[in-house]
């Protein structure tokens, strides 16, 4: 049988076989992984350094929250694209194609190694990340993250509102103070109060006149008292509510940001392999020359 012009023949090249029912090489897919994973884990390490460098336990000498979060998206976005894409170049060209594809076919293989590669890599950073290797990054970024908020923020955090409430109210000035069954019966009372959302006002005159007759003041100051720290530590519940909201907001948010970037660095992969296959067929060299 005779030939056509318009017909090809592909030759497979010496060694270009894969195992049989299967296009996957793993060799290359592994090597393109264990590459993305290290660039991921190295630059993670340098953002920690970046990270502690723009913070300080002084507000004003420390970049804002808003500025640390663009500078954070952006550097994952970048490093995710970079290791991706390092990953699925270097699966892409080490491939071995095989002879009976066309130019096309061998790209979307060439892709497909690459996404793969960017699969494994996730899983290798997600391993590693929980690992200890990778416990002083963490440390860093946790510490960067703290000292954001400024020491003050710090120490407003360790206080214990209803404490300090309680302390307000039973200051004794030099009377007898209350027992710390009377100041414990006090905290019950306050935190029910707060559940309900309303102090009773059976219960505010019960606290009252027990502090009046314990300390010898008058029961209008002893009311005083108890009502301002039971509008103290409202606050202290909305601000706490807040902080809540406020982290619900962010978790909501990274979790898009993340999804986002690891698709970004999905195509990257894919992209990255195709290239990488297109120069291993054209005996290109990475850096321009043949």
């Amino acid at each position: 049988m005779s030939l056509g012009s318009t017909d090809v023949v592909v030759v497979s090249p010496p060694g270009s076989d894969t195992a049989a029912g299967s296009y996957l090489e793993w060799s290359p897919i592994l090597g393109g992984a264990v590459l993305s994973a290290a660039i991921s884990t190295i630059m993670a390490a340098f953002g920690s350094a970046i990270g502690l460098s723009l913070v300080s336990a002084e507000t004003e000498r420390s970049t804002s929250m808003m500025g640390l979060a663009i500078a954070g998206a952006l550097w994952a976005l970048w490093v995710t694209v970079s290791a991706s894409g390092a990953g699925g170049y270097l699966a892409g060209r080490m491939r071995k194609p095989l002879g009976d594809a066309s130019s096309h076919e061998r790209g979307v293989r060439d892709g497909a190694h690459g996404l793969v590669v960017w699969a494994v890599g996730a899983l290798l950073v997600a391993f590693i990340t929980s690992s200890s290797l990778m416990g002083a990054a963490r440390t860093a970024a946790s510490g960067a993250a703290s000292l954001a908020s400024g020491a003050s923020s710090l120490v407003s955090q360790q206080a214990d509102p209803l404490a300090s409430a309680l302390d307000t109210v039973m200051r004794s000035n030099g009377a007898t103070p209350p027992t710390q069954g009377e100041r414990e019966e006090a905290s019950r009372i306050l935190v029910r109060s707060l559940a309900n959302g309303s102090l009773e006002a059976g219960d505010r005159e019960y606290i009252a006149s027990r502090m009046a007759t314990r300390m010898n003041i008058p029961q209008a100051e002893a009311e005083k008292r108890i009502d301002d720290a039971y509008a103290r530590l409202n606050q202290a519940k909305e601000t706490a509510k807040q902080a809540a909201e406020k982290a619900r907001r962010t978790g909501i948010i990274v979790a898009f940001l993340t999804a986002a970037v690891l698709l970004v660095g999905a195509a990257a992969a894919y992209l990255a392999a195709m290239l990488g296959g297109r120069h291993r067929d054209e005996e290109i060299d990475l850096f321009g020359g043949r």
